[in-house]
């Protein structure tokens, strides 16, 4: 969609009630999801031990939904799962846990591997899995992808494409986002080609960042840039969909205390004033079950402007579609980068994985 179809004057609205949710959300109303039975459904949530996911993981249980933990630390997914039973004893072996990297995509078919032998349909898959913050010197993956866009963007992208045949027909998609995506913008001159050991200006990061010498430690843009590009993700599977009771929908927490906050880089006040606003108001930061509840609604409602035809690809802050940046882009870029995507990923563009969904 481009911006000549797209009122700019709606966009920035959009920005604009996405920041003062960030500042002010904790004195907005509480948002309250009705119950929904999901006893029949399974459930696939990525980086589900703890934060966001780990919230989504305890919302689908208490609905009934098998629910599998897929998780790079396994003692912390177990830790995770045992909690759930816990506070949810009706869930007692209807949690499982199964082992995920999403920074490698050699874990990631890995456990698309896995979930084949499950021999059972996905009803619902919570891309959540990522990072804010890494250590300074580790700036790729084993593979030669940056860190950043591998966990956060790249091994989602890659899961969704494998993981499709085990997809229900009426299976949806949910993507942690972040309003971090306002921020970041794309170039229409990357290269076509996949590039390792490489940071590409306008592609993994903004043209200026890569010019000032900014690796992938420096959280605030990467973070923005691989939200972002899980936005894409949604949008073009809307297009290209031949199966239309699928959806695939992203999300916004909004400003919520969970552990990814503890692993930014710190930085000074002018290199990053968000960082530091955000760490001083830490008090007006909402519950994590408040950061959670859009996307449990997007995995439970039966509303049409959900799951109607047509209506997927949405990007969602407190229960309500906003307009992203994707919203903004020109068609050809979004081409270009999905064709870059499935050459990082090593994915066939004439076979079928994501353009099926």
């Amino acid at each position: 969609m481009s911006n000549s179809t797209v009122s700019k004057l709606d966009f920035y609205r959009d920005f604009i009630l996405s920041m003062i949710s960030i500042v002010f959300g904790r004195l907005y109303p509480s948002l309250k999801v009705p119950f929904v039975d999901l006893s029949s459904n399974t459930a696939i949530i990525t980086g589900g031990n703890s934060g966001i996911g780990l919230q989504i993981a305890l919302e689908m249980a208490r609905q009934g939904a098998t629910v599998y933990l897929a998780c790079r630390n396994p003692s912390k997914a177990m830790q995770a799962a045992s909690e759930i039973a816990q506070r949810i004893p009706a869930s007692s072996g209807h949690v499982h846990v199964l082992s995920l990297d999403t920074s490698s995509l050699s874990s990631v078919r890995s456990f698309a591997e896995m979930v084949r032998n499950l021999n059972t349909k996905i009803d619902l898959l919570f891309h959540n899995a990522g990072i804010g913050g890494s250590t300074p010197g580790k700036d790729f993956t084993s593979e030669g992808f940056p860190l950043h866009y591998t966990t956060n963007f790249l091994g989602s992208f890659l899961l969704t494409h494998l993981l499709e045949p085990y997809l229900a027909d009426d299976a949806r998609v949910i993507l942690t986002s972040s309003t971090g995506q306002y921020n970041g913008t794309f170039s229409s001159t990357f290269s076509l080609n996949s590039i390792k050991e490489h940071l590409e200006p306008g592609f993994h990061a903004p043209v200026a960042a890569v010019k000032a010498g900014k690796t992938t430690a420096d959280s605030d843009v990467y973070f923005a840039f691989t939200k972002l590009l899980q936005d894409h993700i949604d949008r073009k599977a809307k297009e290209a969909g031949n199966k239309p009771k699928r959806i695939v929908h992203a999300f916004a927490p909004g400003f919520t205390m969970t552990p990814i906050f503890g692993k930014y880089t710190v930085k000074n006040f002018w290199d990053d004033p968000p960082f530091w606003i955000l760490t001083v108001t830490t008090f007006l930061a909402t519950d994590v079950s408040q950061g959670a509840a859009t996307a449990v609604w997007l995995a439970s409602t039966q509303d049409d402007v959900v799951v109607g035809e047509g209506n997927g690809g949405g990007y969602w802050d407190r229960i309500t579609r906003r307009l992203s940046s994707v919203d903004m882009m020109d068609q050809d870029i979004v081409e270009r980068m999905w064709l870059r995507w499935e050459a990082d990923a090593g994915i066939d563009g004439g076979d079928d994985g994501l353009q099926a969904l």
